[in-house]
């Protein structure tokens, strides 16, 4: 009887411990917008479009204005993004034409800020390279002369997993793609006679391989996507079930982002990165206070939270209105007092993937919008991005539950499995909680 009792009280000594974490778990995740070194593990990249014209090869850079915050100010005493990072890509973008026995620079105008989307930032420079005739004597047949080389080195010093995706398009329309990232800085362009730049037509099928690869690159660093799938294993005991969610997910963000690229639906990036956040810290809540049948707490002091971060927002250039504050409150509470239990929520949860999916279809359109779509291919680029992103998810989904999910609930007590997922939800928290205070606060 004793020793019963002493179980019973150990359990929920255990257990208030765990619900005693939740919270400073949001906090910290919360706090830690005041570092932005943090920035730094987080999704890197940024787009560029090049193009011929009169003037000479002319680009457009844009990047998410957060990733700017990584770079150090141009003037301290008067910070501006802006021109923090057009003396960034000064520094680390070029373009020099070959001769016969060296590589002229191209002369730059400068970069420029111009519009852009919200929550991003554009500039735009022009590249005029020397003629044949400025250059040494160059032979017939000397093909080096109608090449140019491009150096994208962008961020790719402070963030190693940063990744640049470039488009070229030559005057009748045609789309070359390229990848940069931190081992692979230069690539080189061909000219034709009179300067322009030879983007061959690569069909169909290139088209399609070629986008795979962005989506494939697209989901194995986006760390925030990754996180959410982890979770979902958080609340899946059965193949079956991860199956199934995973189908839910593949729903959702296939319907945002055929939307988004249409331009059917239009959203703001930084509210939907910040979503993005908000889902994690769902499922991650789910994982750890629904087995103890305490989402009623968990979204009661999340909206809390929200409260005091809507009212903090009014005070910023906060890109949530006042009434999406208001929404997320009333989902925390609403869904909290729905999920009575940990069976509530995995009955629910199919559902609930297909709605967060419609979120993270967005976020995945805003980077296939950036990096660019070929008119005349969009249905094959779409369907090749979106193969990318399955391929990519289905991979990191199956390593890790066949690596340790599967071995988890089948080797582990069911005391020691508790624990597992308990620590791995507090820390998904504390992750969720930065990322969605970050992308909606800073």
């Amino acid at each position: 009887m004793l020793k019963s009792l002493l179980k019973t009280c150990a359990r929920k000594l255990i257990s208030a411990l765990i619900v005693m974490a939740f919270v400073p778990s949001l906090l910290a995740g919360g706090m830690l917008i005041t570092h932005s070194d943090a920035l730094a593990h987080e999704k890197s990249q940024s787009f560029s479009k090049w193009r011929s014209t009169e003037k000479g090869i002319a680009v457009i850079f844009t990047v998410a204005a957060r990733q700017v915050t990584l770079l150090p100010p141009a003037n301290p005493n008067a910070p501006s993004l802006e021109r923090t990072l057009g003396q960034h890509l000064d520094d680390t973008i070029t373009l020099s034409k070959a001769s016969s026995t060296s590589k002229d620079p191209c002369i730059a105008s400068g970069f420029t800020a111009r519009k852009a989307r919200p929550g991003f930032i554009s500039m735009e420079n022009y590249f005029i390279c020397p003629d044949k005739e400025m250059t040494e004597e160059i032979k017939d047949d000397d093909k080096d002369a109608d090449t140019v080389t491009i150096g994208i080195a962008s961020f790719m010093d402070y963030a190693e997993t940063h990744i640049h995706f470039a488009q070229f398009k030559n005057e009748t329309g045609q789309y070359r793609g390229y990848l940069f990232n931190y081992d692979r800085r230069q690539d080189v362009l061909s000219l034709e006679t009179d300067g322009n730049m030879i983007a061959e037509d690569i069909g169909l099928v290139q088209t399609f391989f070629q986008y795979s690869q962005i989506g494939i690159t697209h989901i194995l660093s986006g760390f925030d996507h990754l996180v959410f799938l982890l979770g979902l294993l958080l609340l899946t005991n059965r193949l079956r079930d991860v199956v199934l969610v995973v189908t839910g997910f593949t729903i959702g963000h296939s319907l945002t982002l055929a939307l988004s690229v249409m331009n059917i639906v239009s959203t703001q990036s930084a509210i939907v990165e910040g979503l993005i956040g908000f889902t994690i810290l769902v499922v991650a809540a789910e994982a750890v206070m629904a087995r103890r049948n305490l989402m009623w707490l968990a979204g009661g002091v999340f909206a809390l939270i929200l409260f005091f971060m809507g009212l903090y927002s009014i005070t910023l250039e906060a890109p949530m209105p006042i009434n999406g504050w208001a929404g997320l409150m009333l989902f925390a509470v609403a869904y909290g007092f729905y999920s009575q239990n940990l069976n509530t929520v995995r009955q629910t949860l199919p559902i609930l993937v297909v709605i967060f999916g419609l979120v993270h279809g967005f976020g995945f359109a805003g980077i296939l919008v950036e990096a660019g779509l070929p008119n005349d291919r969009l249905l094959t680029a779409l369907i090749g991005f979106n193969m990318g992103v399955e391929v990519g998810q289905l991979l990191i989904v199956g390593l890790i539950w066949y690596g340790f999910f599967r071995y988890m609930h089948t080797r582990f007590s069911e005391r020691l499995r508790g624990a597992v997922i308990d620590l791995g939800g507090i820390a998904m928290c504390g992750i969720g909680m930065f990322w969605f205070a970050s992308r909606l606060l800073i």
